[in-house]
């Protein structure tokens, strides 16, 4: 059985040293449009300081660390999950929370490569059944036992209507979780479902049977068998998990880690450099000049492996239903200017639908939509769209500078005829209304390391995933379902490229960037590495 297993990408080094000059930044400012001047302000003509000196040489020496967990590691997010229920979370920052409590039966190591999680080995029993032999002696935390029916109850909850579940449909192949004995379960699907365990590497935490059943006591104490357990959750202030003894991956290295959402990245850094917290995400590129040169003050980066795109939502705003439209959009926004400018090289721009790396989602040789706002004009008269107005939605604080992003793309679709009305709105409710394909045209991370999952949920209007915004094209939606079905991965890959190569061309998405991810954390951090996946990942992690 073949899987396709991404490499991770590429981590970026940027130096701000030869970062923009006064009369470059004005240059793009004017260019970007008048409402990103509030968003960048004068720092970014600053020359960046250089990167932090090793710790004074007669400094003490860290004291020896004691057995077993120890020590509380506290870390600000942009913004707060947005439930207790595993299930209903969707973003990355979320699924790093859920997941130092819940376990998945496969996960993907800081390499991208899926390994055993409480399922020990799989295989196919037939083109319509896989097979999960299962770790033995694990239980949840309030003393339940992880067996064969908890992952049969999982895979029943995960598809309940009354859940609202936004990634359900990804499970539609499945009809029959079957319970061979306690470690053994079999999942049987109506076709060929090749991409089930790269689904299962990101989807489908599994649950107690009993405590979940009592849905009201669960989300007061949520129960999995992850190396935490549950403490507590204050909405927009705290969430804190401790030790919950052995796990199966080994001890857990902290005894606490506290999550505190703090949308506003300048406060993120004041907390980091007061001491208040230990580690920081998007740390904005036009800020790093606060935390390099800073004592006991490190900086980790990676290039996330999702995609910054806009969204078109064709129902809503029948104009998007035209390809012109679309790709007016694409021409229109200069994705170079607003890397260089707001995000200060802290991104690359999107070549491709997903980044390199990712089998059947990268074509090597298609090429990044130029800026042409001649093009845009001719597209938007050819579509009778001359005088097209949007609503436009951002969030505030979830993505790398996304505010300021969005107000930049403003200031450029005005210059070929189009009124943008931006909107940014709190991360939770911003999902709700992506789930409820309220928008007309937003801001948004997609793609990632598994390409089945992310254009069935995007593309496909069969299965209207959690983002498919009314996107309708046949042909896109025979390749999905053939991939889907197609057991052989070389003929997989090459399924999914015919894919890339439409959509690359149809538009469904507005292509923009991958964006770098920098945190910052406090030299008692150890062992902290960032990923591509835009989550946090806190195995080996530990503080002294």
């Amino acid at each position: 059985m073949k899987k396709i297993n991404p490499t991770q990408s590429e981590n970026i080094t940027i130096d701000l040293r030869q970062g923009v000059n006064r009369r470059d930044f004005l240059r793009l400012s004017a260019l970007l449009g008048a409402g990103i001047a509030s968003g960048l302000g004068l720092s970014a003509c600053a020359p960046a300081a250089t990167p932090p000196s090793a710790a004074p040489s007669g400094a003490a020496p860290a004291p020896a660390k004691p057995s077993g967990p120890s020590g509380t590691l506290t870390i600000a997010q942009g913004v707060d999950i947005e439930s207790i229920d595993p299930y209903i979370t969707t973003s990355g920052a979320s699924k790093g929370i859920m997941w130092t409590i819940f376990d998945r039966l496969v996960y993907r190591d800081i390499n991208l490569k899926v390994q055993p999680g409480l399922a020990l080995s799989w295989k196919n029993v037939d083109d319509n059944t896989w097979e999960f032999k299962l770790r033995e002696g694990v239980k949840f935390h309030n003393g339940e036992a992880f067996n064969a029916e908890a992952v049969k109850y999982s895979f029943a909850r995960f598809v309940d209507p009354n859940i609202k579940n936004g990634y359900a449909t990804l499970f539609k192949p499945v009809k029959e979780v079957e319970v061979v004995n306690d470690s053994t379960v079999r999942v049987k699907t109506s076709e060929p479902f090749a991409e089930l365990v790269e689904v299962l590497a990101s989807y489908c935490e599994i649950l107690p049977p009993k405590a979940a059943a009592d849905k009201d006591a669960f989300y007061k104490n949520p129960v999995g068998t992850g190396p935490y357990k549950f403490v507590s959750w204050t909405a927009n202030d705290k969430f804190v998990v401790e030790a919950a003894g052995p796990h199966w991956s080994g001890e857990p290295r902290m005894k606490q880690v506290v999550f505190r959402p703090i949308p506003d990245g300048t406060t993120r850094i004041t907390e980091l450099r007061s001491g208040g917290v230990d580690i920081i995400t998007n740390v904005s590129p036009l800020l790093l000049g606060n935390l390099q040169n800073q004592p006991g003050i490190a900086l980790e980066r990676a290039t996330g492996s999702g995609s910054i795109i806009l969204i078109p939502n064709v129902t809503n705003n029948p104009m998007f239903a035209k390809k012109e439209v679309r790709q007016a959009l694409q021409y229109a926004i200069d994705k170079e200017a607003i890397i260089k400018a707001v995000l200060q090289g802290a991104a690359v721009p999107l070549t491709s639908p997903f980044p390199k790396g990712v089998a059947g989602g990268f074509v090597d040789d298609l090429k990044m939509y130029p800026y042409d706002p001649d093009k845009a004009k001719s597209l938007l008269k050819q579509a009778g769209a001359e005088n097209l107005k949007v609503a436009f939605k951002a969030p505030n604080g979830r993505y790398l500078q996304d505010k300021a992003v969005a107000e930049a793309i403003v200031g450029q679709l005005d210059k070929v005829g189009i009124k943008a009305e931006l909107e940014t709105i709190e991360w939770s409710q911003y999902v709700q209304g992506i789930i409820g394909r309220k928008y007309e045209l937003f801001l948004l991370s997609q793609g990632g390391v598994q390409v089945g999952p992310a254009a069935t949920t995007n593309w496909s209007s069969k299965i209207k995933g959690i983002a498919w915004q009314g996107y309708t094209n046949p042909e896109a939606d025979d390749l999905m379902d053939k991939a889907a079905k197609t057991v052989d991965g070389a003929q997989r890959q090459a399924t999914y490229e015919k894919l890339m190569r439409l959509v690359w061309d149809e538009s469904p998405w507005i292509f923009l960037y991958h964006q770098q991810d920098i945190y910052g954390l406090r030299d008692r951090v150890k062992n902290f590495k960032a990923t591509s996946e835009g989550s946090l990942r806190l195995e080996k992690t530990e503080v002294v």
